[in-house]
């Protein structure tokens, strides 16, 4: 338990040094996106939705805590099963007894195929519905005697234009989950604290809600006119790279592999164009280190394929964080990662809802 306390404490510490400073209002801090993410670490791999809804939670008291594919030609029976909560790290694709699953590339240029056909929309508000799982602790105590997970939803509505209200709604629907019946019995003899987080909490804001491409903040408007060729986004994304500083990473300056799959990340829960998203998934697809999983399901029982990428070594950024796509509609489905060695997320976030609507409270 307290291993993974201070995995997580971590992965705050990364998250909140990528963050822009927010105003103390009365309610909780604004996240900066409902993803998952974890920058290298925030080599982010702890999603908008991951670190939104862990930057709502950590001022709620429970968790230091949450944060937009398709193969042509290939069927779904083409790629073997399996279950994103299960699959440890470095599974192989295949199974015995199972058809060898799509390799990464081919997933990511059917992805870019289905993307290209999508629709254009817009809206006055970018929504996100994300339902996220963290380890949680005992309010007042740092290493509580036992193991348990809360999984909450969070949205988000990001303003298009500039002086509109932003909103966030977080700690929706709670569910606590104990690691087996001795953690919960601990728990009870405790006095059965709360490990909720507490009421669901709506706020507004009078900022704009940035999204990142590394360290590089930029507004929902921006994000629409990010290039739709894949030679001119991967020039931009080489550029901003080449632009980061390695003081502003910890533990160090990612690969450019790194960055930009910490980038799909990111951009994928947003409103990037039909023509980015294509784009982007391609210019995934050109690099190296990402893995097929196969197909899985994910924490809302939705069927994808699972990518995942693994960074070496033993410090804040090391880990295997996974994606999980929708083999038909180019949607990011969900996130996790998962620290070395571990069989089982740390943080887990499963994207229910994303699209355009017109008002604050609107869902697609």
């Amino acid at each position: 338990m307290k291993d993974d306390q201070e995995l997580l404490a971590r992965a705050l510490r990364v998250l909140a040094q990528r963050e822009e400073p927010m105003p103390t209002p009365a309610a909780p801090p604004v996240p900066a996106l409902v993803r998952r993410g974890r920058r290298a670490r925030r080599i982010r791999t702890a999603t908008r939705a991951a670190a939104g809804a862990l930057l709502a939670s950590a001022a709620a008291v429970v968790i230091l805590g949450g944060t937009g594919i398709g193969p042509a030609g290939a069927p779904p029976s083409a790629l073997p099963t399996g279950t994103l909560s299960t699959l440890p790290a470095g599974t192989p694709a295949s199974s015995a007894g199972a058809r060898q699953a799509l390799d990464a590339r081919s997933v990511l240029l059917a992805a870019a195929e289905s993307a290209g056909h999508g629709p254009a929309a817009s809206g006055r508000y970018w929504h996100v519905r994300a339902r996220t799982t963290q380890p949680v602790r005992h309010p007042q105590a740092k290493n509580p005697p036992f193991s348990a997970r809360l999984t909450n939803t969070q949205d988000t509505w990001y303003a298009a234009r500039r002086g509109a209200p932003s909103r966030t709604v977080t700690r929706q629907d709670p569910k606590v989950t104990f690691a087996s019946p001795e953690d919960e019995a601990r728990w009870r003899r405790l006095g059965s604290p709360d490990l909720s987080g507490g009421k669901p909490s709506s706020n507004d804001y009078d900022m704009q809600l940035r999204f990142l491409i590394g360290t590089h903040r930029y507004t929902l408007r921006q994000l629409l006119e990010l290039p739709a060729d894949e030679e001119k986004l991967a020039s931009l994304l080489r550029r901003l790279f080449d632009e980061e500083k390695a003081g502003d990473w910890w533990p160090g300056k990612p690969t450019f592999t790194t960055y930009v799959w910490a980038t799909a990340q990111d951009l994928l829960s947003g409103p990037i164009s039909p023509g980015t998203r294509s784009s982007l998934y391609r210019v995934l697809a050109e690099q190296p280190a990402i893995r097929s999983l196969g197909e899985v399901t994910d924490p809302l029982g939705r069927t994808g394929v699972a990518l995942a990428l693994t960074t070496p070594g033993s410090g804040e950024g090391a880990g295997e964080s996974r994606l999980v796509v929708e083999v038909a509609t180019a949607r990011l489905l969900a996130y996790e990662l998962r620290p070395p060695g571990r069989s089982e997320p740390l943080i887990q976030t499963a994207y229910e809802e994303m699209g355009w609507v017109d008002r604050l409270g609107a869902r697609p």
